[in-house]
């Protein structure tokens, strides 16, 4: 009887351990939801600006952002000549619609990442739930043997 109050002791140290691993991976699921979410926001924020400047940007005076919240006034004379950053700090000349299409496409696949990382926390939470019942039935086991 006290092996198994033992055992049964040892076991309940188990669920509890693996229970705190999959909430903390829960909670790193959730951050990086969150990030994804920022991301997303960013990308749109951009969108709508380029479909102002393309509707009514043509030669108005803009602020340039330099960096540490310093601007230089500029203004837009062709609405159709951006650069676009492709990776690895590769720029490439592009219009706004191209530049549109490849936030659309950012978009859809930070949509597709935040799917899958909420797929994962409902498979966690499912694990958390099973979890906590056997915990809950050990528990009562356990005082039962005493």
């Amino acid at each position: 009887m006290v092996e198994e109050v033992v055992r049964n002791g040892s076991r309940m140290e188990e669920l509890q351990d693996e229970l705190r691993s999959i909430l903390g991976e829960i909670e790193y699921l959730r951050n990086q939801v969150s990030t994804v979410d920022a991301m997303i926001s960013d990308l749109r924020s951009v969108d709508t600006t380029l479909t102002y400047i393309k509707e009514k940007g043509k030669g108005r005076a803009i602020y340039i952002p330099l960096g540490s919240g310093i601007a230089i006034k500029g203004k837009i004379e062709d609405v159709n000549d951006l650069i676009m950053d492709v990776g690895a700090g590769i720029v490439i000349g592009a219009n706004i619609d191209e530049v549109k299409d490849e936030i659309e496409r950012r978009i859809n696949t930070l949509m597709n990442l935040r799917l899958t990382l909420l797929r994962r926390i409902e498979e966690d939470s499912r694990k958390v739930n099973k979890l906590l019942e056997e915990i809950r039935k050990l528990g009562e086991h356990l005082k039962g043997s005493q």
